[in-house]
């Protein structure tokens, strides 16, 4: 009997420690965005993915046209984006709402004074703009690239109205 208590114990002292121990991984947050809809993540695809193994004048990826694909679910809509740009580029996106318009960002993030981010070809970038949904939706939304080596204004990739049915 000592000996099973004898093992129990610590069992139960590693399961208790390892229960408690806070997980590294950034839980994807939701975050109402406009109306009814919840922003959920972005899922970067395409060269994304790919370009630390790009060499300078080769694509993982083939080129194929811009695209914008926007699907609605029953609980969910997915703004595709499909994206021609320089290779090896860094991207993050960003969500916010502007005078009731959803402004999805594509943001290149190459400090051009500091980096050497690009490579000699072009590639086939991906983002998937996740959003959840309740109800009806009609939302006017526009989808923006930010380019460094373009001093101005984002670039509007693509604007409209996004709807939905229950």
């Amino acid at each position: 009997m000592k000996k099973l208590v004898l093992m129990i114990i610590p069992a139960l002292i590693c399961g208790v420690l390892f229960s408690s121990c806070d997980s590294n991984k950034a839980e994807p947050k939701e975050e109402i965005i406009a109306g009814e809809l919840q922003y959920v993540k972005t899922e970067l695809g395409g060269c994304n993915s790919t370009k630390s193994t790009l060499k300078s004048d080769e694509s993982e990826s083939e080129t194929k046209d811009d695209e914008l694909i926007i699907t609605v679910m029953e609980e969910s809509i997915h703004v595709f984006v499909g994206l021609n740009y320089i290779c090896c580029a860094p991207f993050e996106t960003k969500i916010e709402t502007k005078d009731d318009v959803l402004h999805m960002y594509i943001i290149d993030i190459c400090n051009l004074e500091v980096d050497e981010c690009y490579c000699r070809c072009m590639c086939y970038y991906t983002f998937d703009f996740v959003f959840n949904y309740q109800g009806k939706v009609n939302q006017k939304y526009k989808v923006l690239l930010i380019d460094p080596r373009i001093e101005q204004e984002p670039v509007v990739f693509s604007e409209g109205t996004i709807v939905g049915n229950e």
